[in-house]
């Protein structure tokens, strides 16, 4: 799992990365928030967290501090029938799934990017297929 929370770790990181799919993705979302947001550091705005093959949710809790298999507002399971998820919206890029959630009224978020590989936790990819678009 990668956890970036700056503009300057964004930024190298995407310059490191051996996954092309994933570094244009990140380039994208890069420029389109320094272009929106010239004058402020990315951490003030948002938390770019990158699930890999390999990675769990459970890792992504102990990162983030809640879980992405349950709705942060009710407290419903991913598997309940009246679970939906807490993100604002999820798109499948084919190979990555990208979610976003806005956590505050000032607009600061978590920018989500999951693996869609065998490897990457089983339940975290089933939801992310069953609810992206």
């Amino acid at each position: 799992m990668i956890s970036l929370r700056s503009t300057a770790a964004i930024k190298s990181t995407i310059e490191l990365l051996a996954d092309n799919q994933l570094r244009a993705l990140l380039t994208e979302r890069f420029e389109q928030l320094t272009n929106a947001w010239e004058s402020i550091d990315l951490s003030d705005l948002t938390h770019f967290l990158i699930i890999q093959a390999g990675d769990t949710a459970a890792d992504a809790e102990n990162e983030l501090g809640w879980s992405l298999l349950v709705n942060m507002f009710d407290g419903t399971s991913y598997g309940h029938p009246d679970f939906t998820p807490s993100w604002e919206w999820i798109e499948d890029h084919g190979g990555w799934f990208e979610a976003v959630f806005i956590l505050s009224d000032d607009g600061f978020g978590i920018s989500l990017f999951v693996q869609d590989h065998p490897e990457t936790d089983a339940e975290l990819l089933a939801m992310c297929r069953e609810f992206a678009e």
